[in-house]
C-alpha cells in the first residue's frame, strides 16, 4: 500500500503542467558606471556579443524611447524565437523588455526588466527582473530551474562584457497575480 503511494506522488509531482508565471531576479553590482551599464543594454546590435547563445535576428529603433527586436535563442538546446517591444527609460536606468503582441513567437509570456542604479563611489547595482511562462506541458520545478539558470545567464553575460561582478544573487519565486511595472 504504502508502494503506491509513493508511486502516486511521484506521478503528481511529475505530471507535466502548465504553471503561472515565474519571476526570477538576479542581481551583481558592477564597477562600470550606471550609465555605461545602460549603453550596453541598450546597443541592440551588440546583444549578440554580450550575451551569449542569443542571435539577434533584427532590431529596429521606433522612436527614441522604444525599439523592436526580434531574436533567436536556444533553451534547453530547443529554439525561440520572439519579438520583444523595448522600452528604453534613460532618465531613470530602466529597461524594459516585453512580447510583442502583433508578433508571433515560441513561448507563453516573457517580459525583462532591467534596472540599474549608480553605486556610491562608483559603480552600479544591476538587477534582472524575468517574468516567463513557457507554456509546455513541463513540470514546474523544470521550468524553474531553467529560469533561473537562464537570467542567472544573462546577467554573468552583461557583467563579463563590463568587466566583472563584485557581487551577485539571485531570487525565484512564483508570480502569481502581480502586474509588471
Amino acid at each position: 500500500m504504502r508502494a503506491i503511494g509513493i508511486v502516486a506522488t511521484l506521478l503528481l509531482l511529475a505530471t507535466p503542467r502548465t504553471a503561472a508565471a515565474i519571476e526570477v531576479i538576479a542581481t551583481a553590482q558592477v564597477a562600470a558606471p550606471a550609465e555605461r551599464v545602460f549603453a550596453v543594454l541598450t546597443d541592440f546590435g551588440a546583444w549578440e556579443r554580450v550575451f551569449s547563445g542569443l542571435r539577434v535576428l533584427r532590431a529596429e529603433q521606433l522612436d527614441g524611447q522604444s525599439a523592436r527586436v526580434r531574436q533567436l535563442t536556444r533553451v534547453v538546446g530547443r529554439p525561440i524565437a520572439c519579438t520583444m517591444t523595448a522600452t528604453l527609460r534613460p532618465a531613470e536606468l530602466r529597461l524594459d523588455l516585453v512580447l510583442d503582441p502583433g508578433e508571433p513567437h515560441d513561448i507563453a509570456e516573457l517580459a525583462s526588466f532591467w534596472r540599474i542604479a549608480p553605486l556610491p563611489g562608483g559603480g552600479a547595482h544591476v538587477e534582472l527582473r524575468v517574468v516567463t511562462r513557457s507554456g509546455l506541458p513541463i513540470p514546474e520545478f523544470v521550468e524553474r530551474s531553467v529560469v533561473e539558470q537562464s537570467t542567472r545567464r544573462s546577467l554573468d553575460d552583461l557583467v563579463r562584457a563590463l568587466g566583472g561582478a563584485a557581487s551577485a544573487e539571485l531570487h525565484a519565486d512564483a508570480w502569481r497575480s502581480r502586474e509588471p511595472d
